[in-house]
């Protein structure tokens, strides 16, 4: 794995101490000249996103992360997502991902051009992956439109997958066919009573409802899902997923009849 290695306590007293004559390795692991380097940008800021202020908003959001800094991230979301429940559903499953290691690295990958907003320029997305002293990475973006703005799955999906698992898992214990209904049934697909009968007897077979619990486990950002496992206290387990995108999510498990 070729990533440059960005130690964030010394980017940090950069950022927020001011420059000093020494040099500094930049996240494509170029030597440049500390003052390059610029603060970390107000998320208003009128002026262009460049690679050095991208670099620095990455460099504070992984401290934002490890430090569990719910409030650094609501001026950089979208405004319908600046709730605190929304960052921390986000901020839990970093740690769960992670297994509970500081992220210490980053390596900007490439910019993408977005297409243009009226006669504006382009917006340009920075595309970054973050690393754990293990190893272990993921994926985070930033790009500027209105406002600038942090791309990552956990950020814009997290909450709203717990919200969808609970409801899930609500209905089953519950065995409430209605609320089963309302949590699977989309405009695409309907599910019948038969349907919905048939997962509530898997789900009644493999656990005691009584003891059913969900946990986050893992993401697989290629396939754009989350991975919860269900749990019962005879320490059975069933693995299901949420699928992210455009907006929305939903749920893939194998106790539910394939739809055509």
């Amino acid at each position: 794995m070729n990533k440059s290695i960005v130690l964030i306590i010394s980017l940090s007293s950069v950022l927020f101490f001011g420059c000093s004559q020494t040099e500094t390795v930049s996240s494509r692991g170029e030597t440049v000249a500390a003052e390059t380097i610029t603060q970390v940008p107000d998320a208003q800021t009128a002026k262009p996103l460049t690679p050095a202020a991208a670099d620095a908003l990455i460099a504070a959001t992984i401290e934002a992360i490890n430090q569990e800094n719910v409030e650094f991230f609501m001026p950089y979301l979208m405004e319908r997502d600046r709730v605190s429940e929304n960052v921390q559903a986000a901020l839990e499953h970093y740690q769960a991902y992670f297994q509970g290691e500081d992220i210490t690295d980053f390596e900007r990958l490439g910019v993408e051009q977005l297409g243009k907003t009226g006669d504006k320029m382009p917006i340009q997305r920075f595309n970054y992956r973050i690393y754990t002293p293990s190893g272990m990475s993921n994926s985070i973006s930033v790009y500027q439109d209105q406002s600038i703005r942090l791309d990552d799955p956990f950020l814009l999906y997290s909450v709203y997958a717990n919200r969808l698992v609970e409801r899930y898992v609500d209905a089953i214990q519950n065995q409430d066919l209605e609320k089963l209904g309302k949590v699977l049934n989309l405009e695409e697909t309907l599910f019948s009573q038969e349907d919905l009968k048939a997962i509530q007897s898997k789900y009644e077979d493999l656990f005691s409802l009584d003891s059913l619990n969900y946990q986050f486990t893992g993401l697989e950002s290629e396939r754009q899902q989350f991975i919860y496992t269900l749990s019962g206290e005879d320490g059975r387990e069933h693995e299901i997923k949420v699928i992210y995108g455009d907006g929305l999510v939903s749920l893939q498990d194998n106790f539910i009849p394939a739809k055509n």
